[in-house]
């Protein structure tokens, strides 16, 4: 959102340099950084050869900056102007990683200074897949292995726990009054990760938190892999009849993800999400709307 960025007062304040990624985007972005980039010098811009996946672009846009700290920000995200003036406290620690909330869905972990890296992995690790909640100290991504994580959907996650496994002591900023919210523009759609949900929620995000190194047991990684898909509510009924409707879900997705289901989901009834994906789209369409 770069006119809000570049307007934004604590953005000049603190002369925030800002540093975007084009993912080799066929739309008018270069002339749009421009644009902006007049009124706002420290406004960087680079573009891919070619367009990568995500986790590849995450790479590339974490080793832009040169800062102690870098903040990974999504395109659709949105920050509120109380934030940088507290991040701008923030930064003069030395914190390892600073965690913001993400649309304040975390209620339940006040704030706090987290020096325990299982604690972090089990009580905050579900909701750091929100990558713009997260502020990096440049020594991750200096000394992080990118490659170990490549192709997961969670790289930078992945690297901060590797980073921390083999740390005896961790400082980690974590804010739950500071939340990243999302920008919501009448007229676009951004596109969707819904017809990957079973992809990359029930396979890929159990085998990415299995991954991490073995100094996380098993019983950690077990309640980090649930925590996230029990607080986001990605397979309650009324997700599960949207997915359904839009074409997204079946009884062909849901054999081949079934042997996923205990580790993602844990022990409990599937029996809804047989029904469900049997159920006519037609009068999912009519009891939605009604």
């Amino acid at each position: 959102y770069l006119g809000g960025m570049a307007r934004h007062p604590p953005m000049k304040k603190y002369n925030i340099p800002i540093y975007i990624s084009d993912n080799a985007s066929v739309d008018d972005t270069y002339l749009t950084v421009k644009k902006w980039n007049k009124d706002y010098e420290f406004l960087f811009y680079s573009k891919n050869q070619k367009n990568v996946d995500t986790d590849s672009n995450v790479a590339i846009a974490l080793k832009i900056p040169t800062t102690k700290y870098i903040w990974l920000l999504g395109d659709s995200s949105k920050l509120s102007s109380n934030i940088f003036n507290e991040i701008a406290n923030l930064v003069i620690d030395n914190y390892d990683l600073i965690v913001l909330n993400d649309n304040a869905r975390v209620d339940f972990v006040e704030t706090q200074v987290v020096d325990d890296k299982f604690f972090l992995l089990s009580e905050l690790g579900w909701t750091m897949t929100q990558m713009s909640s997260l502020i990096f100290n440049r020594n991750i991504i200096i000394n992080s292995n990118f490659q170990r994580y490549e192709y997961t959907s969670f790289r930078h996650l992945g690297i901060i726990f590797e980073y921390f496994a083999y740390k005896d002591n961790i400082l980690v900023s974590w804010n739950q009054h500071l939340s990243v919210e999302r920008i919501q523009i009448d007229g676009i759609k951004k596109k969707s990760w819904q017809k990957d949900t079973f992809k990359i929620w029930i396979e890929k995000w159990p085998n990415f938190v299995l991954s991490l190194p073995p100094v996380y047991n098993i019983g950690l990684k077990l309640k980090m892999i649930s925590l996230h898909n029990n607080k986001t509510k990605l397979f309650s009924i009324s997700n599960l009849l949207l997915l359904r409707m839009n074409g997204h879900y079946n009884l062909k997705v849901l054999f081949s993800y079934w042997k996923y289901f205990q580790i993602a989901l844990g022990k409990g009834s599937n029996t809804k999400f047989l029904l469900i994906a049997i159920f006519p789209k037609k009068i999912i369409k009519l009891f939605l709307f009604l």
